[in-house]
């Protein structure tokens, strides 16, 4: 696996980076690179953001115990327009095992929120295998958190679904991020990664959110990402797409595709000193109730607790989710069935030594 490195800087999300301290030193944003174009945006945010931005580096890194995440992922939806190739829900859906739950309610959302407000939830992002974009309730969602006090409202997005309409009501709403997954410049190569978008369409739907996003609310981050392939090319694309969106968007980054059938790689070998940042600073809440403790468990290998049936401050600090974070704080990570199968200790390994 080689890192893209061209001549442009390029920001590596947490790679382990070697030390005269140990073989390898934690950094909190693993798996993925960006090319960073403005930053302006951060001149929009106070210092709430900065400080939470400070601690969620800070708090993995040091393995701090905290009582409340940081950071909720909620799975606002499992709908989805598309079928990409690359996407653990397309594999799911192909197997048969893919359990379609609908759309959160409002009810639901709010206890969410309210619960995480009471305790100083900082950050949310609304997705998961859903696309959020199809929710009906999606610039309420955003209204209600940013009103409760949340710092960071996010999402991920395909983008077809990002009318105008929607986008002026998500900027207006307080919106702090958007990440558009755009795969290629290429409309045959697009085609074939964003099965059942259009190119086209999706650079029109962006476009008009970046020139709404500079009249409205010029504080929203904008990135436009990809899935990259150890094949030239991908970088060609990843190129290609700096071009197109140089000056417009914030970011352009990509994460390196990983085989998520668990029938074709099996088991990874342990990495020393890796540990895991999601146990320690964010929590997964699946449409269908299941809470989880990182993106890596699309099946749901590890359940946590439901946030239907229980409060979430209750599912954080159960003995169940203390001894995962004890075991990664230990080094013990390997010692986790889901964990031996995570590509992430092995894939910042690799990035590194590649860099």
């Amino acid at each position: 696996m080689n890192v893209i490195r061209q001549d442009l800087v390029v920001r590596s999300a947490p790679v382990w980076r070697p030390s005269a301290e140990s073989p390898w030193q934690f950094d909190a944003n693993a798996t993925f690179n960006e090319k960073v174009f403005s930053e302006d945006w951060k001149a929009h945010r106070g210092e709430d953001y900065q400080q939470y931005r400070h601690d969620w580096h800070q708090v993995p890194a040091t393995k701090t115990e905290l009582d409340f995440p940081l950071h909720l992922d909620i799975e606002t939806t499992t709908r989805c327009n598309l079928l990409c190739p690359m996407c653990p829900r397309t594999l799911l859906v192909e197997k048969g095992t893919f359990n379609d739950f609908g759309f959160m309610t409002r009810a639901e959302y709010a206890s969410i929120i309210d619960q995480g407000a009471a305790y100083g939830l900082r950050s949310i992002k609304l997705n998961y295998l859903g696309e959020p974009l199809l929710h009906k309730d999606v610039p309420w969602q955003v209204a209600y958190a940013k009103e409760k006090g949340v710092v960071d409202v996010l999402m991920n997005s395909n983008g077809t679904a990002l009318t105008k309409k929607l986008g002026r009501r998500l900027l207006e709403a307080g919106v702090d991020g958007l990440f558009v997954s755009f795969d290629a410049a290429n409309p045959a190569d697009y085609a074939r990664q964003r099965v059942g978008a259009t190119l086209g369409r999706v650079i029109d739907n962006l476009y008009s959110f970046v020139r709404l996003r500079d009249e409205i609310r010029p504080g929203c981050q904008i990135r436009v990402s990809m899935v990259m392939y150890d094949e030239p090319k991908w970088r060609d694309q990843f190129a290609a797409l700096q071009v197109m969106w140089r000056d417009l968007v914030d970011a352009v980054g990509y994460s390196y595709y990983v085989e998520r059938d668990d029938d074709a790689h099996g088991e990874y070998d342990p990495v020393p000193g890796f540990h895991c940042a999601q146990p320690f600073h964010r929590m997964f809440l699946k449409n269908n109730g299941n809470v989880t403790i990182c993106c890596f468990d699309d099946k749901d290998e590890i359940i946590l607790g439901n946030w239907r049936e229980e409060k979430l401050h209750a599912i954080w600090n159960s003995e169940a989710y203390r001894e995962i974070r004890r075991l990664h704080a230990e080094g013990r990570y390997h010692e986790m069935d889901l964990c031996r199968k995570c590509y992430f200790p092995v894939s910042q390994k690799q990035a590194d030594v590649a860099s």
